[in-house]
């Protein structure tokens, strides 16, 4: 049995991950978890935490996902002979590093080994400096029980082809945190109920900016077509109401591809931002639609486009949840992540 320490301190909710790890335990891997609602920076507490984990409960590797422990833990882990693996966000944007904070990192990435999720995270590690070598690609996956085909699907597939919904449903997964890139939204769905009077914009997720918005969409004069339904445990019954899915925002969490991947595999047509990595799960007008960020006119005539033809629609869905099936699973997450765990650098 491989003993993990998974060490994290960022606000990150981590499903995907927890996921993955849950499945991992059937592989014969065992997880401590330390977390810390505060950056670790200057807190030791961690030194005779690290130490306990070592003698008394004979930990094997240091897993760490936020930047905090990377830079702090990983020079003592070498050092106690700790094997160390970083898990790299997809979000993480070594570009607001300040000087100071990138250098420790291009340090001590080289104790560890590097762990990204797609494509872009592999090319920006590398832009830093990072070494080839020391990175693996594990791609983030859906878990497909839920969606897999079988003769009743296949003919609740079919009704929904042909039957015609009261209203032209656009779907999204979200925190309610950063007001700007949802007001984007907002703004699209005003210019597109022009041509689609029976649209309606449904956000699941909660945050902070919830009230603000509301005032928002009033204002706008949008509040009929907006619906803020909060956290929501079964999303297989709300993906299944939705005609198109959006991805939100310029920087995206584990999370969110889990949830872009669980809307392919619903066979949700899916329109997201370009450059940001999503290109090894979206091509190009073949599994989804990628747009320029922040801009509403282009979202709004995405959707009018995806509203006027089903049958595009139907190819698109289609299409995405056979890329999940074959490349996205959490199968094959987990198979990757197991391979990586056994055989640290």
């Amino acid at each position: 049995m491989t003993k993990i320490l998974f060490i994290n301190s960022s606000p990150a909710k981590n499903c995907l991950l927890k996921q993955a790890f849950e499945e991992l335990k059937q592989k014969g891997f065992f997880f401590n978890w330390l977390t810390a609602k505060k950056p670790l920076l200057g807190q030791f507490k961690f030194i005779v935490l690290l130490i306990n984990f070592r003698l008394k409960r004979r930990v094997d590797l240091i897993v760490c996902f936020g930047y905090n422990e990377k830079i702090i833990i990983t020079p003592l882990a070498r050092l106690l002979g700790l094997e160390v693996i970083w898990l790299e966000s997809p979000e993480l944007n070594y570009r607001q590093f300040n000087k100071f904070l990138l250098t420790l990192y291009k340090l001590n990435c080289r104790l560890a080994k590097l762990v990204v999720f797609n494509s872009y995270g592999e090319l920006k590690l590398k832009n830093i400096g990072c070494a080839e070598t020391r990175i693996s690609l594990a791609p983030p996956g859906a878990k497909l029980i839920a969606y897999q085909e079988n003769i009743f699907n296949k003919l609740a597939n079919a009704g929904r082809e042909n039957f015609h919904r009261k209203y032209f449903t656009i779907g999204a997964i979200a925190a309610l945190n950063q007001k700007q890139k949802i007001e984007t939204i907002f703004q699209a769905v005003k210019i597109s109920r022009l041509v689609i009077p029976n649209l309606q914009l449904i956000i699941i997720g909660g945050g902070e900016e919830r009230k603000n918005l509301l005032w928002l969409a009033k204002k706008m004069d949008i509040d009929g077509l907006i619906w803020l339904v909060g956290e929501q445990e079964q999303l297989k019954k709300w993906l299944d109401s939705f005609d198109i899915f959006l991805a939100l925002g310029e920087n995206l969490s584990l999370d969110d591809y889990a949830n872009i991947l669980e809307a392919m595999a619903a066979s949700l047509p899916v329109i997201a931002p370009r450059h940001i990595g999503l290109e090894d799960l979206i091509i190009e007008n073949n599994t989804g639609l990628l747009i320029e960020p922040d801009n509403s006119e282009i979202l709004a005539r995405q959707i009018i486009r995806l509203h006027q033809n089903k049958n595009w629609r139907l190819y698109l869905g289609k299409n995405g949840r056979e890329r999940v099936s074959r490349l996205f699973t959490l199968d094959k997450m987990v198979e990757k992540l197991a391979q990586v765990f056994s055989t640290p650098a």
